[in-house]
């Protein structure tokens, strides 16, 4: 054979009950150990014409090598002879279980590819068993318990499609199935192998995401008590100290307190001099603007939901008070994510059986990413509160796809995942996933954003009405006062 047989292995030569036990160890020990062993490495194995045919086929399947020619050696003949000592050439598909036999006669050293043909092609029905916890976009759940994502359709088509073999997703199962060692391939969740990993590692990183309870006290009294600027406060002082000078300086023009003319009509203003009438008609305008920007400060506190300040990043939340609890996860894993801001494990979960979801009313919590964005977009949950998303993410890590430990896939998949990566498509079906859920949280967000006002929304047109009345009583009381007593 020409030099791209890059393993060989004399063994298994004469292949009988007493040394095949030990044979087979040491090949497979050799196998599992070599640093320089890989799926793709072609191996000539010689065994006399005595040997298993079935036992040799076994052996090879469970390591995952499917490139491999066994050479059948007639002992029974003279090496010196003139009659050619290799009988049978053969290899065997372990899906198929098509055996290829070939004449030792015509082997064409220009043609070695014919001994090792690829046996992936078509796989017969195989039920590729893969495992994975639900991240979207690659693997999320549709109606039906149905998985989908963009991992899902790139199993689908290249073991499906291309190599007609089947797919089961298994969630919620951790022990592969149908009495498997492994399951043929681990989404986000890998083990760590000392060699030969199998590894395919996306090209994104992934994460969690921090939701935190969207804020429900609002703080009207600070907007409803001061709400213009130092600008605006410095002009409405230096009316209200210009008013009363110029009843000092000009009594003659400005008979009565021009406040007192522009508020409660103290006069008629068609009677009054006319700078009395230029000065009371530039602060009447001025005090209508004035009105109706409060107005408007008004109405956009019973709109504008995020008129407070809120954690928006995860170096925002550790420098506020927020706290995060996680129940029923191990939160030692967000320890140097989230530093002095997770409660222990036992206080989360003593806190969750005391309160139950209402929990997230006062602490943020970490989930998925693609989870915490359908929890926003709904808007007040059927627990009658709202969470937010933070804009970056704790725990990010490389999403990889693990195959078992001798799975003879993984050239495939290394390669065709890598192809479908260049061309591109891998990431434009990700942006449009994400985009298609962006347009979701949207057309939630509009169906629930028809309920305008809810009864604390219009909490600051109590406080408004109930500060009026206060100060009305006292400018009422202090009228009173003011009054002349009349003469005994």
């Amino acid at each position: 054979m020409d030099d791209t047989m890059r393993g060989l292995m004399h063994g298994l030569e004469s292949i009988y009950p007493t040394t095949i036990a030990r044979q087979t160890a040491l090949g497979f020990h050799r196998l599992e150990t070599h640093e320089c062993y890989s799926k793709s490495a072609k191996f000539i194995i010689i065994a006399d014409t005595a040997s298993n045919r079935t036992l040799l086929g076994a052996f090879f399947q469970t390591l995952g090598v499917l490139n491999y020619l066994v050479l059948l050696v007639d002992r029974t003949r003279a090496l010196d002879t003139p009659e050619p000592f290799v009988d049978k050439l053969y290899t065997e598909n372990p899906f198929t279980r098509q055996q290829y036999l070939f004449e030792a006669h015509d082997h064409n050293a220009s043609h070695v590819a014919r001994y090792y043909p690829d046996k992936l092609t078509d796989i017969r029905g195989y039920e590729f068993l893969a495992f994975g916890l639900y991240e979207f976009p690659y693997i999320f759940e549709m109606t039906g318990n149905r998985p989908a994502g963009l991992v899902i359709e790139a199993l689908r088509y290249l073991i499906v499609r291309k190599l007609n073999g089947t797919l089961r997703m298994v969630r919620n199962e951790r022990t592969p199935l149908d009495g498997r060692p492994e399951f043929d391939l681990t989404f986000a969740y890998t083990d760590f192998r000392p060699h030969y990993m199998h590894d395919v590692t996306l090209k994104e990183r992934g994460g969690h995401c921090i939701l935190c309870p969207f804020q429900t006290k609002r703080d009207f009294l600070r907007h409803l008590l001061k709400p213009f600027s130092l600008g605006i406060w410095l002009v409405l002082g230096a009316l209200l100290a210009a008013c009363p000078l110029l009843g000092r300086l000009f009594p003659r023009w400005f008979e009565r307190n021009l406040l007192e003319q522009i508020f409660f009509i103290a006069a008629t203003p068609h009677r009054q001099p006319f700078p009395t009438r230029v000065a009371s008609f530039a602060a009447a305008v001025l005090i209508f603007f004035l009105s109706e920007a409060y107005n408007a400060k008004i109405i956009s506190l019973m709109s504008v939901s995020k008129y407070f300040v809120r954690p928006e990043t995860v170096a925002e939340l550790l420098a506020s008070d927020y706290k995060v609890a996680i129940p029923g996860v191990r939160a030692s894993l967000l320890v140097n994510w989230l530093p002095g801001k997770l409660l222990s494990a036992d206080r989360s979960a003593a806190i969750y059986r005391a309160r139950g979801e209402l929990m997230y009313t006062e602490y943020c919590t970490v989930t998925y990413c693609y989870m915490a964005n359908l929890y926003m977009a709904s808007g007040r949950n059927e627990y009658g509160f709202q969470q937010y998303v933070l804009q970056d993410r704790v725990m990010e890590r490389f999403l990889t796809l693990q195959l078992a430990t001798h799975s003879p896939f993984y050239p495939t998949f290394a390669e065709f995942f890598e192809r479908y990566f260049q061309s591109g498509l891998w990431m434009y079906r990700l942006d449009e996933l994400n985009a298609n859920l962006k347009h979701e949280m949207e057309t939630i967000k509009g169906r629930i954003g028809e309920v305008v006002f809810y009864f604390e929304d219009l909490g600051c047109v109590w406080v408004l009405i109930v500060v009026g009345w206060v100060l009305a009583t006292v400018a009422f009381g202090a009228e009173l006062g003011s009054l002349d007593r009349p003469i005994k």
